[in-house]
């Protein structure tokens, strides 16, 4: 594992290399953000993680969190934490082909209130000698965010 540059919240949607998806969910932003707020629950629809543990407080800018992906953990530090709207992290340990990964989740209400659009975005600048291996395991990104975004519909609608 790599000490990686920390980002800011916004960054992850000026990276050298952007996955973003966006997805409509009938259910209100309140319910959707309780769900995406308990940290512990996202393998049950991100399953391509393993496991997510708490490691130190579990809202708030700072607070931080240990994600178990197949081969490896990563560590994250939470960015931006406005409820019910907006929750990013940046990890500062991570695989060696990259220097700097930063995540946000933004929450859009709809105007009745009965439903809300999410949007993921995964922003990656790629170490040195490996931006060809980040874009091919972005297109993966882009395959278990569209996934991750279905299944927690399907668990708040």
């Amino acid at each position: 594992m790599a000490q990686l540059t920390e980002r800011p919240a916004d960054w992850a949607s000026t990276a050298p290399i952007v996955v973003e998806n966006t997805r409509r969910i009938a259910a209100p932003v309140e319910t959707v953000w309780e769900r995406i707020a308990d940290h512990e629950t996202w393998p049950e629809w991100f399953t391509d993680l393993s496991s997510v543990t708490v490691t130190f407080g579990a809202e708030g800018v700072g607070g931080g969190r240990d994600v178990k992906v197949p081969g490896m953990t990563v560590k994250e530090r939470f960015t931006a934490w406005e409820p019910p709207h907006h929750f990013a992290f940046t990890l500062f340990e991570g695989p060696r082909i990259m220097t700097s990964m930063a995540e946000s989740v933004a929450l859009v209400p709809d105007s009745d209130g009965d439903g809300c659009t999410i949007t993921y975005t995964q922003g990656i600048e790629p170490a040195k000698g490996f931006g060809w291996l980040v874009k091919l395991a972005a297109k993966r990104l882009d395959v278990q965010q569209r996934a991750a975004l279905d299944k927690l519909a399907a668990l708040v609608e």
